[in-house]
Protein backbone atom coordinates (compact mmCIF):
# COMPACT_ATOMS: atom_id res chain seq x y z
CA UNK A 1 0.00 0.00 0.00
CA UNK A 2 1.14 3.21 -0.83
CA UNK A 3 1.67 6.45 1.55
CA UNK A 4 -0.92 7.94 -0.34
CA UNK A 5 -3.29 5.06 0.15
CA UNK A 6 -2.22 5.21 3.74
CA UNK A 7 -2.57 8.84 4.25
CA UNK A 8 -6.12 8.69 2.63
CA UNK A 9 -7.05 5.79 4.62
CA UNK A 10 -6.33 7.60 8.24
CA UNK A 11 -8.38 10.85 6.67
CA UNK A 12 -11.12 8.30 6.04
CA UNK A 13 -10.77 7.07 9.70
CA UNK A 14 -10.75 10.33 10.80
CA UNK A 15 -14.15 11.01 9.41
CA UNK A 16 -15.60 7.89 10.61
CA UNK A 17 -14.79 8.12 13.77
CA UNK A 18 -16.17 11.83 13.94
CA UNK A 19 -19.37 10.56 12.09
CA UNK A 20 -20.34 8.16 14.79
CA UNK A 21 -20.66 11.20 17.58
CA UNK A 22 -21.64 13.76 14.95
CA UNK A 23 -23.23 12.13 12.24
CA UNK A 24 -25.48 8.96 13.06
CA UNK A 25 -28.03 10.23 11.08
CA UNK A 26 -28.90 12.57 7.92
CA UNK A 27 -28.42 16.31 8.81
CA UNK A 28 -31.96 16.52 6.54
CA UNK A 29 -34.35 13.91 7.04
CA UNK A 30 -32.72 12.17 9.82
CA UNK A 31 -31.94 8.64 7.37
CA UNK A 32 -29.21 6.31 9.14
CA UNK A 33 -26.00 5.92 8.43
CA UNK A 34 -25.52 8.73 6.00
CA UNK A 35 -22.64 8.08 4.03
CA UNK A 36 -21.94 11.47 2.10
CA UNK A 37 -20.96 14.66 3.31
CA UNK A 38 -22.11 18.34 2.24
CA UNK A 39 -18.95 20.19 1.80
CA UNK A 40 -20.32 24.00 2.16
CA UNK A 41 -21.86 22.76 5.70
CA UNK A 42 -19.62 19.64 6.63
CA UNK A 43 -22.95 18.04 7.37
CA UNK A 44 -23.27 14.26 7.20
CA UNK A 45 -26.43 13.70 4.77
CA UNK A 46 -28.04 10.45 2.67
CA UNK A 47 -27.12 9.81 -0.48
CA UNK A 48 -30.77 10.97 -1.47
CA UNK A 49 -30.24 14.63 0.08
CA UNK A 50 -26.73 14.76 -1.31
CA UNK A 51 -28.61 15.11 -4.95
CA UNK A 52 -30.92 17.54 -3.50
CA UNK A 53 -28.24 19.55 -2.16
CA UNK A 54 -25.86 19.81 -5.49
CA UNK A 55 -29.06 20.56 -7.03
CA UNK A 56 -28.26 24.27 -5.12
CA UNK A 57 -24.93 23.93 -5.59
CA UNK A 58 -23.74 22.58 -2.82
CA UNK A 59 -20.19 20.40 -2.98
CA UNK A 60 -21.18 16.96 -1.92
CA UNK A 61 -18.61 14.01 -1.21
CA UNK A 62 -19.04 10.72 -0.73
CA UNK A 63 -16.73 9.43 2.50
CA UNK A 64 -15.47 6.40 1.38
CA UNK A 65 -15.06 6.94 -2.62
CA UNK A 66 -13.69 10.46 -2.50
CA UNK A 67 -9.90 11.94 -2.09
CA UNK A 68 -9.88 13.58 0.88
CA UNK A 69 -7.23 16.51 2.03
CA UNK A 70 -6.53 17.20 5.79
CA UNK A 71 -7.79 20.61 5.97
CA UNK A 72 -11.16 19.10 4.11
CA UNK A 73 -10.97 16.62 7.42
CA UNK A 74 -10.13 19.55 9.84
CA UNK A 75 -13.11 21.53 8.64
CA UNK A 76 -15.94 18.67 9.05
CA UNK A 77 -13.82 17.91 12.03
CA UNK A 78 -15.02 21.47 12.95
CA UNK A 79 -18.59 21.25 11.92
CA UNK A 80 -20.92 18.04 12.01
CA UNK A 81 -24.88 18.08 12.01
CA UNK A 82 -24.94 18.89 15.91
CA UNK A 83 -23.78 22.27 14.94
CA UNK A 84 -25.34 22.75 11.93
CA UNK A 85 -28.93 22.42 13.51
CA UNK A 86 -27.56 24.54 16.55
CA UNK A 87 -26.85 27.46 13.82
CA UNK A 88 -29.34 26.36 10.65
CA UNK A 89 -32.44 25.54 12.60
CA UNK A 90 -31.62 27.18 15.90
CA UNK A 91 -35.41 29.00 15.49
CA UNK A 92 -36.50 25.64 13.95
CA UNK A 93 -40.13 24.77 15.55
CA UNK A 94 -39.99 20.94 14.27
CA UNK A 95 -44.44 21.26 14.83
CA UNK A 96 -44.61 23.64 12.32
CA UNK A 97 -42.28 22.01 9.47
CA UNK A 98 -40.84 18.53 10.35
CA UNK A 99 -37.80 17.28 9.02
CA UNK A 100 -38.99 15.33 5.90
CA UNK A 101 -38.73 11.88 5.57
CA UNK A 102 -36.07 9.43 4.10
CA UNK A 103 -36.59 9.84 0.35
CA UNK A 104 -39.27 12.48 0.08
CA UNK A 105 -37.21 13.86 -2.53
CA UNK A 106 -39.89 16.97 -2.83
CA UNK A 107 -40.09 17.79 0.92
CA UNK A 108 -36.28 17.58 1.54
CA UNK A 109 -35.78 20.02 -1.18
CA UNK A 110 -38.25 22.49 0.22
CA UNK A 111 -36.74 21.60 3.68
CA UNK A 112 -33.29 22.54 2.41
CA UNK A 113 -34.29 25.57 0.48
CA UNK A 114 -35.81 26.57 3.71
CA UNK A 115 -33.15 25.75 5.75
CA UNK A 116 -29.83 27.34 3.46
CA UNK A 117 -31.59 29.17 0.74
CA UNK A 118 -33.92 31.36 2.47
CA UNK A 119 -32.30 30.56 5.80
CA UNK A 120 -35.37 30.88 7.43
CA UNK A 121 -34.70 29.29 10.82
CA UNK A 122 -30.80 30.83 11.01
CA UNK A 123 -29.63 32.02 13.98
CA UNK A 124 -26.30 33.91 14.42
CA UNK A 125 -23.67 31.02 15.82
CA UNK A 126 -23.02 33.19 18.82
CA UNK A 127 -26.60 32.91 20.25
CA UNK A 128 -26.91 29.12 19.04
CA UNK A 129 -23.97 28.89 21.06
CA UNK A 130 -25.66 30.84 23.70
CA UNK A 131 -28.67 28.64 22.94
CA UNK A 132 -27.32 25.50 23.68
CA UNK A 133 -25.29 26.46 26.43
CA UNK A 134 -28.44 27.53 28.93
CA UNK A 135 -30.00 24.33 28.20
CA UNK A 136 -26.81 22.51 29.76
CA UNK A 137 -26.92 22.04 33.29
CA UNK A 138 -25.41 24.35 35.33
CA UNK A 139 -22.45 22.56 36.60
CA UNK A 140 -20.99 22.30 32.60
CA UNK A 141 -22.33 25.72 31.26
CA UNK A 142 -19.50 27.61 30.06
CA UNK A 143 -20.07 31.40 29.67
CA UNK A 144 -17.27 32.86 26.93
CA UNK A 145 -16.09 36.26 27.70
CA UNK A 146 -14.83 36.88 24.09
CA UNK A 147 -15.74 36.32 20.45
CA UNK A 148 -12.17 34.45 20.66
CA UNK A 149 -13.65 32.16 23.09
CA UNK A 150 -16.97 31.49 21.64
CA UNK A 151 -14.89 30.90 18.50
CA UNK A 152 -12.74 28.08 20.74
CA UNK A 153 -16.09 26.60 21.89
CA UNK A 154 -17.80 26.25 18.35
CA UNK A 155 -14.23 24.36 17.27
CA UNK A 156 -12.58 27.35 15.85
CA UNK A 157 -14.66 28.27 13.52
CA UNK A 158 -15.35 32.15 12.80
CA UNK A 159 -17.98 34.12 13.46
CA UNK A 160 -18.73 36.12 10.60
CA UNK A 161 -22.20 38.02 10.48
CA UNK A 162 -25.07 36.71 9.00
CA UNK A 163 -25.73 37.13 5.34
CA UNK A 164 -28.59 38.52 3.51
CA UNK A 165 -30.46 36.53 1.23
CA UNK A 166 -29.16 37.19 -2.66
CA UNK A 167 -26.01 36.99 -4.14
CA UNK A 168 -23.84 36.11 -1.60
CA UNK A 169 -19.90 36.79 -1.14
CA UNK A 170 -17.71 34.22 -0.38
CA UNK A 171 -16.80 34.66 3.70
CA UNK A 172 -13.67 33.92 5.55
CA UNK A 173 -15.65 30.87 7.10
CA UNK A 174 -17.60 28.82 4.58
CA UNK A 175 -15.05 26.35 4.51
CA UNK A 176 -15.56 25.79 8.04
CA UNK A 177 -19.68 25.88 7.67
CA UNK A 178 -20.73 28.57 9.61
CA UNK A 179 -22.15 31.27 6.68
CA UNK A 180 -23.41 30.29 3.47
CA UNK A 181 -21.67 29.32 0.89
CA UNK A 182 -20.82 31.29 -2.07
CA UNK A 183 -22.80 31.11 -4.91
CA UNK A 184 -21.62 28.54 -7.86
CA UNK A 185 -21.77 29.78 -11.68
Amino acid sequence: MSSAQQQQDKLVLRINNFRKLHGKSCAECNDKGPGQICIDFNTFVCMTCSGVHREFQHKCKGISMSKWTPEEVKAIENGGNDKDQAIWLGGWNPSQFPKPSPGDQEKIRKFIQMKYVERRWYVDPEKALANVQSSAPPATTHTPSSAAQVADLLGGMSLGAPRTPGPPAAPASAAQGLTPPPARP
